[in-house]
C-alpha cells in the first residue's frame, strides 16, 4: 500500500517537476563573433590648453563629421523590407525514329526500338516577402584607414516563448551618421542582418526532420 502511494504521488509530482524546469530564466550569452569591444586606451594624454571645447564629439554640430574610435556606439534603425517573385516555365519535348533495326526487333522485349518521345513540362513559381523594422546599437570595432568603421552588434530578447536574436554588422561613412549619433541601416555597407529566434515559437514554425529529409531526396 505504502509503495503504491509513493508511485502514485511521484506520477502527480512528475508535471509539476517539468513546469517548474520550463519556467526557469534563460540565460544569455552573446555570440564570440559579436562579444563586447571595449575603447582602447590612449597611448599619449592631450596637451591640456585649458579649453572647454572638445573638437571629437561636437564636430558634427558644426556640419564636420565626428571623430569615432573604437569603442564608440551609433545606433541603427532599421527599416528593410525585400519583396522577390519569380516565374519559370519548362517545356521540353524530343522525337526520333530508327529505321536500321529490322521490323522484328521494333516490340522485343515490350520497347519499340524504331522510334520515341520524349516530352517533359515543369512550371514553378516563387514569392517572398519580408520585413524588420526596429534598432538596435552597434559597437564600432575598427577604424579603416579611410576613416570608414566596421560596426557590429548584437540584440538578444528572452521571451516566454523563447529567444530572439537580432545581429547587425557593416561599414559605415561617419558622414552618413546624423547629430543624433543615427545610421539608416540602408546605409550600411557590406551589411549582415541577421533575425531569428529559438524556443518553442521557432520549433514549432519549422518541419520535422523527417520532412526536411522528404524535401531533400524527393525526386518528384
Amino acid at each position: 500500500m505504502k509503495r503504491l502511494l509513493i508511485r502514485s504521488g511521484a506520477v502527480v509530482l512528475m508535471p509539476l517537476v517539468l513546469a517548474g524546469c520550463n519556467n526557469l530564466p534563460t540565460k544569455l550569452s552573446h555570440t564570440p563573433e559579436f562579444a563586447p569591444v571595449y575603447p582602447v586606451a590612449e597611448q599619449k594624454a592631450g596637451i591640456p590648453t585649458g579649453a572647454i571645447y572638445n573638437g571629437r564629439g561636437s564636430d558634427m554640430w558644426f556640419g564636420k563629421g565626428r571623430s569615432y574610435a573604437v569603442g564608440d556606439l551609433i545606433t541603427v534603425l532599421l527599416n528593410e523590407s525585400t519583396q522577390a517573385n519569380r516565374k519559370q516555365k519548362g517545356d521540353y519535348s524530343r522525337k526520333d525514329s530508327n529505321d536500321v533495326l529490322p521490323a522484328k526487333w521494333s516490340d522485343k522485349a515490350g520497347v519499340n526500338l524504331n522510334g520515341s518521345t520524349i516530352k517533359s513540362e515543369g512550371e514553378g513559381s516563387a514569392d517572398q516577402t519580408a520585413s524588420l523594422t526596429g534598432s538596435i546599437a552597434v559597437t564600432v570595432v575598427e577604424v579603416l584607414a579611410n576613416g570608414n568603421l566596421m560596426v557590429r552588434g548584437e540584440k538578444q530578447l528572452a521571451l516566454t516563448e523563447g529567444t530572439e536574436v537580432i545581429q547587425v554588422s557593416g561599414i559605415v561613412r561617419p558622414e552618413d551618421v546624423s547629430p543624433n549619433n543615427t545610421l539608416q541601416s540602408r546605409r550600411l555597407a557590406n551589411a549582415q542582418i541577421a533575425y531569428r529566434g529559438t524556443g518553442d515559437m521557432a520549433s514549432a514554425a519549422k518541419p520535422g526532420w523527417g520532412t526536411s529529409l522528404l524535401y531533400k531526396i524527393w525526386p518528384f
